[in-house]
């Protein structure tokens, strides 16, 4: 009795796997070209392996193919044997071939169903509607229905949203660009009367000069070449800004350095209000630059420039006390100057009370 229980359990459990199946595999995703944004009516390709597993679809499952590029649009599927394809043009691997030209392109399971593991490479192409200028498109979507209870159900994979270039916008964006330009050159003019080493920063400025130079002379006629290069001076700026902002914190920390020297230099000889005074400016600016620091290091390009000029302030009034403190004649006393006041005030009134008790005992003695 208890082998046919064991027997009637292990046939349980193997009905249970029975037409069970994993979704699509691919190894990589899509190839979109052009990979980046993309122009109103430019024509764009895209290609991608999946892998379909021994029942992982059923009869009555399906995979649906859609795209963005709603003009000119052609998909070719190629079904092929197994689960690595080695030559996509061999004929003793290539079972059968589909196609559509609508931008839903539904793959019934039936046709699917094989006895086998099998691999599909999809091919698309296509022209970019003019009416999602402006707008973030998916060039390839797959969407597998596995018509099956028993197996993984349903599965989806989406290539990376690509923006559509606006002609209309492209005048503003140029302007904008412009505007951004000319402020950092103001911001680096600022950092080189500090005496701030900004050669990095004027590169990358220079090259995005140069990008937005060739996005005009471009212009709306040729949106695609005009946009990439509008997109190359942003990121030269980019690049700028991350350079200005290391150049600025290097300034700072230099500055902040120097100060302690100073003050340490200013205690010991007596200066001390000035002393505690520029301590306390120097790690308020100090306090600033950790914070910014941490933005940096973790890939953001803060703004520094008033903790720079901060940083410049504490450092000028610091060198001012300093050639003060060493210009004064009593520098060299330094923190004894006090008790040398105490003393000689003290010895004054000793003296001033004598001659004053002398005089009113009408004269001095010989021995004084």
């Amino acid at each position: 009795m208890k082998k046919i229980t064991y027997i009637l359990l292990a046939l349980l459990v193997c009905a249970m796997f029975i037409g069970t199946g994993s979704a699509f595999t691919y190894t990589n995703g899509a190839t979109i070209d052009p990979s980046g944004s993309l122009s109103p009516g430019e024509a764009v390709t895209a290609s991608m392996t999946i892998s379909l597993p021994k029942d992982s679809i059923s009869t009555s499952g399906s995979l649906k193919l859609t795209t963005a590029l709603r003009d000119s649009t052609h998909w070719t599927v190629y079904v092929y044997k197994g689960t690595v394809v080695n030559n996509q043009t061999s004929s003793d691997s290539l079972i059968t071939t589909f196609t559509s030209t609508s931008f839903a392109y539904t793959i019934s399971g039936f046709v699917l169903d094989y006895d086998q593991p099998v691999t599909l490479y999809i091919a698309l192409s296509g022209l970019v509607p003019d009416s999602l200028k402006g707008q973030s498109i998916t060039v390839l979507k797959i969407d597998q229905d596995s018509g099956s209870a028993t197996a993984s159900g349903y599965s989806t994979y989406s290539s990376p949203a690509q923006k559509v270039y606006n002609p209309d916008d492209f005048s503003g964006m140029l302007a904008e660009t412009q505007e951004q330009i000319t402020s950092l050159e103001s911001r680096v003019a600022t950092y080189t009367s500090y005496g701030v080493d900004v050669s990095s920063v004027v590169t990358n400025l220079e090259s995005a000069k140069t990008s937005l130079a060739a996005a005009k002379s471009a212009g709306t006629a040729d949106i695609s070449v005009a946009s990439k290069k509008l997109e190359a001076a942003t990121t030269s700026l980019t690049a700028a800004e991350k350079a200005l902002s290391l150049a600025g914190l290097t300034a700072i920390k230099a500055n902040t350095d120097a100060v302690d020297l100073i003050i340490t230099e200013l205690y010991g000889k007596g200066w001390d209000t000035e002393a505690k005074l520029l301590g306390i400016t120097n790690q308020g600016v100090k306090n600033t630059y950790d914070v910014a620091a941490i933005s940096y290091n973790t890939g953001g390009s803060p703004n520094v420039d008033e903790t720079l000029k901060a940083s410049e302030q504490a450092l000028a009034d610091g060198t001012a006390y300093q050639e003060s403190a060493s210009a004064s004649p009593l520098a060299a006393v330094g923190s004894v100057l006090p008790i040398v006041i105490v003393i000689v005030v003290s010895v004054l009134v000793v003296v001033g009370a004598i001659i004053f008790i002398r005089r009113r005992r009408g004269g001095w003695d010989e021995l004084g």
